[in-house]
């Protein structure tokens, strides 16, 4: 292979890994927000449960409070049934207990109802607490490995960018210019590896005669459709 084109290959390899490093800090912010809001949205859910059962819990509360009361004017109606001196106000009387009794035990059935409903949210909230716990550990672990990548990123990138200087500085002028014009038309990738006959860039077919050259020569040439430089990575 001609030297020049393997310096090439290396130069390319480590521009896409500091590229690929530079996206990763660039996306870091928006990696940790995107994080942090769904640990909020987490936290956010949890509470709304809470406060279901917290609601649920008031309501029982004020409806045993009415039911006191109904009680109480239930007791009422009957000490008052005993001093009626009537048929006619005893009968009245006595349907008026009678719906008091009956708006009791429908009270009585919504306290039940609740008292259900209660309980199943509460078995929901003790689950929902344990894996709370185990994907807030998640995700809060996954932040600080995030706000921490950087320093290590920067570092890795000025190792790999100090390497690119000196592979850069092996390469002929002209080809590195060369090199510089094509990447900066195919969006920094201005080599492309020849494989099974097709450029797998574009993936395009090769013709016969510039594969096999490719094999045999080193000669440098350019893909027909993509004009990226051609390349056949050697075996290692």
């Amino acid at each position: 292979m001609n030297p020049s084109l393997r310096n090439l290959i290396a130069l390319q390899d480590l521009e896409l890994k500091i590229t690929s490093l530079q996206k990763q800090i660039s996306e870091n912010p928006h990696k940790i927000q995107t994080l942090r809001s769904e640990l909020d949205r987490l936290r956010q859910a949890h509470q709304e449960r809470v406060a279901r059962v917290q609601d649920l819990n008031k309501k029982r509360r004020a409806l045993e409070g009415e039911v006191d009361l109904m009680r109480v004017r239930l007791s009422k109606l009957r000490d008052q049934l005993m001093a009626v001196k009537t048929n006619r106000e005893y009968t009245a009387m006595l349907h008026e207990i009678q719906m008091a009794e009956s708006q009791i035990r429908s009270e009585e059935d919504k306290i039940l109802e609740i008292m259900e409903e209660m309980e199943g949210k509460e078995r929901e909230l003790k689950t929902d607490e344990k894996e709370l716990q185990s994907k807030t550990a998640d995700l809060e672990s996954r932040i600080r490995q995030a706000e921490a990548a950087v320093p290590g990123l920067e570092g890795e990138i000025a190792t790999l960018a100090a390497s690119k200087g000196a592979t850069q500085a092996q390469v002929d002028p002209d080809l590195l210019g060369r090199f510089r014009r094509i990447a900066d038309a195919r969006k920094g990738v201005a080599l492309a590896e020849a494989k099974d006959e097709l450029c797998t860039a574009c993936h395009v077919r090769i013709r016969p005669q510039v594969y096999a050259d490719l094999l045999h020569t080193e000669n440098i040439y350019t893909c027909d459709s993509c004009s990226r430089i051609l390349f056949m990575r050697e075996s290692r």
